[in-house]
């Protein structure tokens, strides 16, 4: 019997199907062999390059200054003969410090505070935790503490001091060169660099941070002549930058 007209086109038409789905599946494999190795070669190119970039990261050198203005919010530290508070002084001072700071190329600067909230503040104790944890945390090179100073039985008492733990030497260097630079402002007594040797009267922030560190004591807020120079914007501005030099000197030195 003879197929009839639909029969045949119908098996051409499903031949034809056939043979482009052969052709389709050719392709493909074609394509995958062919596209296959490029695939390879450039994500294999794609990991060198990430790894190059990694090795460009670590061996680009930061160095991190931790500036503390000491105490904030509800501490006030301690207050002066006109009013003012010592918390006020030191984050005015810190900020003209870090302003200072971020001006060098590769100089880091983080704060423990900028402002006078301090969320995480419920206890002194905790206050000091935590600016020791930002430090430690920051993998800072150095750790400078800001505060003023008080001595009310004797309001004569006056003078600009530094702080070092002695446990090693790069913090009494590093304390020689901030003291240095105040001292050399003359706005008041140079009282020298101080240091304790009974750890259970050690200062905290030095004691437990990781950063070579030093804590300030810019003069006696106590005293009329002291509080007067540290309260003004000048005397802010020439602290800050007699501790921008100091900073600069002892980086500087590490290098030669």
């Amino acid at each position: 019997m003879e197929p009839s007209n639909f029969n045949l086109d119908y098996r051409r038409k499903m031949l034809r199907k056939r043979k482009k789905r052969r052709q389709i599946i050719t392709s493909a494999i074609l394509i995958s062999l062919i596209l296959f190795p490029l695939i390879l070669s450039i994500k294999s190119e794609s990991n060198f390059i990430t790894t190059i970039q990694k090795v460009d990261d670590s061996d680009k050198k930061e160095f991190i200054v931790c500036i503390d203005a000491g105490h904030g919010d509800w501490d006030a530290g301690t207050v002066g003969v006109s009013g003012c508070e010592e918390k006020d002084i030191a984050l005015n001072i810190a900020l003209k410090l870090g302003e200072l700071l971020s001006s060098e190329d590769d100089i880091k600067v983080i704060y423990t505070r900028t402002s006078d909230s301090l969320p995480w503040l419920k206890t002194a104790n905790d206050s000091l935790k935590e600016r020791i944890k930002i430090s430690n945390l920051a993998n800072a090179n150095l750790f400078i503490s800001l505060h003023c100073n008080s001595n009310y039985d004797d309001t004569n008492a006056k003078g600009v001091e530094t702080w070092y733990n002695p446990s090693l030497k790069a913090n009494e260097d590093f304390a020689s060169y901030l003291q240095h630079e105040l001292s050399s402002l003359n706005y008041t007594t140079n009282r020298g660099l101080k240091f304790y040797e009974d750890k259970d009267e050690a200062l905290a922030v030095l004691e437990k941070t990781n950063a070579t560190s030093a804590l300030v004591e810019f003069g006696f807020i106590s005293n009329f002549q002291d509080e007067y120079y540290l309260k003004s914007k000048p005397g802010q501005s020439a602290c800050a930058e007699a501790v921008y030099k100091g900073i600069i000197d002892y980086k500087n030195s590490l290098s030669q």
